[in-house]
């Protein structure tokens, strides 16, 4: 009982010292900021966003489509409803947009789309699949726009792809 006693007081002793010295713990991954105001303790989450892990990176060409396009039913291979919608909302990297791509990348594989021409980094997610698109062949991926007609100023396009993720999680 009395060494608890002890290693209580050491340790109160400890953040007392702490807080009029100003100085910083760390405690179980989180900074914990520790400052002298009525003896209060504020907590800081200082944690870094998750990082990137690219699993594979592919150099190709990109395409767009749109649920109007001929053959195209509005319903995507995975079963999704396109029809008013081109984007999905995945639990772990929020809004994305929708693309088509080879049979060898499951659905919900998560690419980022890079090297565009006019364009930011594109966040998409492997909903679709189509004739045309494939890693044997000219296209590798097809990017899902509201309608055929916008595809057009799209055109094709050489890009950089980073699988992110292979299949929903």
């Amino acid at each position: 009982m009395v060494k608890i006693i002890i290693y209580l007081l050491i340790f109160i002793n400890k953040i007392i010292f702490s807080k009029e010295q100003g100085v910083n713990n760390t405690l179980i991954g989180k900074e914990i900021n520790i400052f002298r105001n009525d003896y209060e303790v504020i907590k800081k989450d200082t944690e870094k966003p998750k990082e990137e892990m690219v699993l594979a990176t592919y150099h190709g060409n990109i395409t767009g489509y749109g649920p109007d396009c001929r053959g195209c039913s509005g319903i995507t291979a995975s079963g999704y409803n396109v029809k008013n919608n081109i984007y999905y909302q995945d639990k772990e990297y929020g809004k994305i947009r929708i693309v088509a791509a080879d049979k060898s990348l499951p659905f919900g594989s998560i690419i980022k789309i890079t090297n565009l021409k006019n364009k930011d980094d594109i966040m998409a997610i492997v909903l679709d699949r189509g004739g045309a698109i494939g890693f044997k062949k000219k296209v590798y991926f097809d990017l899902l726009y509201k309608s055929e007609k916008e595809t057009n100023a799209f055109g094709k396009q050489k890009a950089t792809f980073k699988l992110l993720r292979k299949g929903f999680s």
